[in-house]
């Protein structure tokens, strides 16, 4: 990823005063609404819905208790951004949909589990919004798990409970290609028109078990399919506005009225490719420039993984268009707010699985910023604590509240 500018934070949630420095050539920050946003920030429980890192840590040896340079989120940079929770997906491609998807999703969880336990003082597991709350009480992270492509489920309601008795607490139904639930909208075309038979049965097994429905990458059919088999709320776990940039992942208008009514939340992504158009389009013509060394690259390391994804990454970032500035992002919340109120919106960065991000939020320790700008453009303490996870918390609870009556 390219910035022009890059922040160090070091120790942020902790300082109550931060002197005026450049956020980007043409913006200072305010030192006394930046002593407030920090302060809003600790009071909040901020949670992010949506991280990539157990692909990092299982294949590429990352180590979340220490501080790395080499990807997106650690525990340490966690406590630097004042990050209280986060949902470690475990991402299964559908390119694995047929090849013991389960397995892959499964080693993933058990690398999840191996390094929060390793770290006891800085990390804990937790499976509902009460064990959130004990865990920000004790100055914890706390640590979630779901799981990106419902392929892992290999077409067993059977393995859905297990997933959910392992601590899973959301499924992304599928990723960038359709799969035996429902179709993808990265697709090229339609596999099932929207849900499948098994994909319905998987809907309201996971209403009853109080497991999120996660409906970011599903088709616009699949999601208005969902919506009307589901019995509870669901969410989009790291989706955008579609009217501000154009993806077929991002949520129309439509969506997010629909997903609002159900008293679901989109949590917004940090994906630079989904949140400014200019950027996506840029980068869409610079994909296609550097296509034939990624397939060199490809070729060349297909036995080693870590090696296959740092020469992929360097030079993706070598190709990567200038990020886009944090506005951009809270453009997209300030749309949903104004669309259908603030109750209905949260953060979902896809940190480790996007490549690149708005200056200033390269990586986790960048969270306060969003408070600041939030704050910049007259949004109440209140409604910032919503956004930040408030918003979150209660459609989680909506979620088990609605399963606790179906048993």
């Amino acid at each position: 990823m390219r910035s022009r500018f890059k922040i160090v934070f070091i120790g942020l949630c902790m300082l109550s005063v931060i002197p005026f420095f450049y956020l980007s050539g043409e913006e200072k920050i305010d030192s006394q609404l930046w002593e407030k946003a920090l302060k809003i920030h600790r009071e909040a429980i901020v949670i992010d819905t949506h991280c990539d890192t157990p692909m990092v840590m299982l294949d590429r040896g990352l180590d979340i208790g220490r501080k790395s340079d080499k990807n997106d989120l650690d525990l340490i940079r966690m406590k630097e951004g004042g990050l209280d929770a986060v949902f470690f997906a475990a991402f299964v491609s559908n390119d694995l949909d047929q090849k013991k998807p389960a397995k892959k999703a499964l080693e993933m969880i058990d690398e999840i589990y191996r390094q929060v336990e390793k770290y006891p003082g800085l990390a804990k597991m937790a499976f509902s919004p009460q064990d959130i709350r004990d865990i920000h009480g004790q100055g914890k992270r706390a640590i979630l798990l779901g799981i990106e492509n419902g392929g892992p489920l290999e077409g067993s309601l059977r393995l859905l409970r297990d997933f959910y008795r392992l601590g899973v607490r959301y499924i992304t139904l599928t990723h960038n290609d359709n799969n035996d639930i429902c179709d993808s909208s990265g697709a090229k075309t339609p596999e099932w028109n929207g849900v499948s038979p098994f994909g319905k049965e998987v809907v309201k097994e996971m209403n009853r078990l109080g497991m999120l429905i996660d409906v970011s990458h599903i088709s616009d059919r699949a999601f208005r399919d969902v919506l009307e088999i589901s019995g509870a709320p669901v969410f989009a776990s790291h989706s955008n506005v579609r009217s501000i940039c154009d993806v077929g992942r991002n949520l129309t208008d439509d969506m997010i009225r629909a997903l609002a009514k159900k008293g679901g939340v989109i949590q917004v992504t940090f994906c630079a490719f989904f949140v400014d158009q200019e950027y996506k389009n840029k980068a869409d013509a610079n994909e296609k420039t550097i296509e034939p060394e990624m397939n060199i690259i490809k070729e060349k390391y297909k036995d080693n993984t870590e090696a296959y994804w740092n020469e992929t990454i360097a030079l993706w970032k070598k190709a990567a268009p200038p990020a886009p500035q944090i506005e951009k992002l809270i453009d997209h919340i300030d749309h949903v707010v104004k669309l259908v109120g603030v109750d209905y919106v949260g953060l979902g960065s896809d940190y480790d699985g996007a490549g690149s991000y708005p200056v200033g939020l390269e990586n986790v320790s960048g969270f306060p910023l969003i408070t600041y700008h939030l704050l910049k453009r007259g949004y109440s303490q209140e409604d910032i604590k919503k956004i930040l996870g408030g918003n979150f918390l209660r459609v989680f609870e909506k979620v088990i509240r609605a399963s606790d009556s179906n048993r």
